[in-house]
């Protein structure tokens, strides 16, 4: 195929893709985004069981007032409830509740003109597709040079915001439909409400609601149409035909805009519960409490709860873990790096059956063994005392130091420490000066870990820590939770302090850990 005949075929596939997008957004905007439902009409029958003189009677009465309603245009369908109970008397009783509701449905088109919040965002999203749509002609008419290849990626990134954009017209409308509309029928202030009426009106009643829009909207029950969310079919085919307009390998393309979609989505889902424990941390109490939840972020930040925090004793409770997590981990560097190094380099009998004992004592939770615990420590007057945590945190910790370390020196040839005991060097001075300085990646990977797992540390110094003082941080944060009442300002202050010191560790060994994770990926 030459290259005219290949540009030809890729303009009319351009082509086609955009006038699809193009179709289907129309015939999908047309379709109904919302749809609710109105009670018309409301009548209840007490002393009533179903079948009777009675019932047949309230019956036809609301029958009736259906074919009324019906020839004032609106039209609905009747719902019964009916309530059964015994009274005083050991009597049963029964009523029944009819009910006329009409079901409704606005479309998108009835949604842009509306004046609503969502109105806002779906014309932004209209307005870069069609962006798009003409840049991506633009690119495929441009020749070879910096203006096709500028029209090429404005029409991508207009056409990857407007696949974003979709899912937000749809929090949007559960937003003003939803939430601000229940929030002001159930009492509470909200001040965007007014700026909201004239909105509803328009969306909801046509403009005709007028001043009975309070009593209209306290009998609506909403629901948002999957018909939003499928705008991002016509999204997908423009992001297709923006990438095939620049000239763009298609498959490439897409995969590549999927990898770093996911990692963004990931790390928002990751990063998600940080986020709420910052804001929360400073929150006013009012505000923490507030079970509507209205503000994302704090309507006044009140920078006094850190102060607060740390005046009921939470920095004495910060050093305590920092004294912990620094010695258990400094005892089994000590300990573990030596038994890693016989693991790997000496061979002596019974290292099989070692090496699986290591393994094993990974299996027991530090909770099947809090009696022996406790009963050691007494023994070694031990107890509620911060050296006895940090021998407790270290042997809970030994073994995984041990095996990690095992297989960071597996993975570094022998043959320099040879060379070395060869020059007379003796095998501790070889391991020091020769095989350290190589396994420095591995060695802080397992030193920030154990001391992770030694700084999270709760179910053992509950048990053994009687004394405040001596409480670790991960103790020390109960205080504001008790039976009746949670600080959750506190909490979240508490918490925010206690990750600063291993986000500061991370920093400082960040350019280790990477080559740390893999340095024993080696068979041995």
């Amino acid at each position: 195929m030459t290259q005219k005949a290949e540009n030809r075929s890729l303009r009319i596939r351009v082509l086609i893709l955009t006038l699809a997008a193009a179709a289907l957004t129309a015939v999908l905007c047309s379709l109904p985004f919302v749809r609710f439902s109105s009670q018309l009409y409301v009548k209840r029958s007490p002393n009533t069981f179903v079948g009777d003189e009675k019932y047949a009677a309230a019956r036809q009465e609301v029958e009736a007032q259906l074919e009324t309603l019906r020839a004032q245009g609106m039209d609905g369908a009747i719902e019964e409830q009916v309530i059964e109970r015994v009274n005083s008397k050991q009597e049963k009783t029964s009523m029944v509740i009819f009910t006329i509701r009409a079901e409704n449905g606005r479309t998108g088109w009835a949604l842009l003109t509306a004046g609503l919040p969502a109105s806002r965002v779906l014309a932004a999203v209209l307005a870069l597709g069609v962006a798009a749509w003409v840049l991506t002609f633009l690119a495929l008419a441009a020749g070879r040079g910096e203006s096709r290849n500028g029209a090429g990626t404005a029409a991508l990134i207009c056409a990857l915001i407007f696949f974003f954009l979709i899912p937000v017209i749809a929090l949007q409308l559960n937003l003003n439909l939803s939430r601000s509309v229940d929030l002001y029928l159930a009492g509470e202030q909200n001040a965007g409400m007014e700026a909201l009426r004239p909105g509803l009106d328009r969306f909801l009643f046509d403009g005709e609601a007028g001043e009975q829009l309070d009593s209209l909207l306290s009998g609506l029950s909403y629901s948002v149409c999957p018909g939003v969310l499928l705008l991002m079919l016509p999204a997908g085919l423009t992001v297709c035909a923006a990438a095939l307009g620049g000239r763009r390998p298609l498959k490439k393309t897409l995969l590549r805009i999927l990898l770093y979609a996911s990692v963004i989505l990931f790390s928002l889902f990751i990063l998600y519960p940080f986020f709420v424990m910052f804001i929360t941390a400073f929150r006013s109490n009012a505000e923490t409490t507030d079970m509507y939840f209205r503000r994302i972020l704090p309507e006044r930040w009140v920078f006094s709860n850190l102060k607060d925090t740390l005046d009921r004793g939470v920095l004495r409770y910060l050093s305590n873990s920092l004294l912990i997590a620094g010695g258990a981990t400094l005892i089994a560097m000590l300990c573990g790096i030596p038994a890693a190094y016989a693991m790997a380099r000496m061979d002596f009998r019974g290292r099989k059956v070692y090496l699986g004992f290591v393994i094993m004592s990974q299996m027991f939770s530090p909770v099947v063994l809090l009696v022996g615990i406790s009963r050691l420590m007494n023994t070694l007057h031990l107890n509620d005392t911060l050296l006895g945590l940090m021998f407790i945190n270290a042997a809970f910790n030994q073994a995984f130091a041990i095996w990690l370390l095992r297989g960071t020196f597996v993975a570094i040839s022998s043959e320099m420490e040879q060379a070395a005991c060869i020059d007379g060097c003796s095998v501790l001075g070889a391991m020091l000066r020769i095989l350290l300085p190589m396994a420095a990646p591995g060695i802080v990977t397992t030193l920030i870990f154990v001391f992770i797992n030694a700084w999270n540390e709760y179910t053992v110094s509950t048990v053994l820590i009687s004394t405040t003082a001596n409480r670790p941080i991960t103790v020390g944060i109960t205080q504001f939770s008790s039976f009746n009442m949670i600080e959750w300002q506190y909490l979240f202050a508490a918490a925010l302090l206690a990750t600063v010191p291993v986000v500061i560790l991370f920093m400082l060994i960040e350019k280790h850990l990477a080559a740390g994770l893999t340095a024993g990926g080696v068979k041995g």
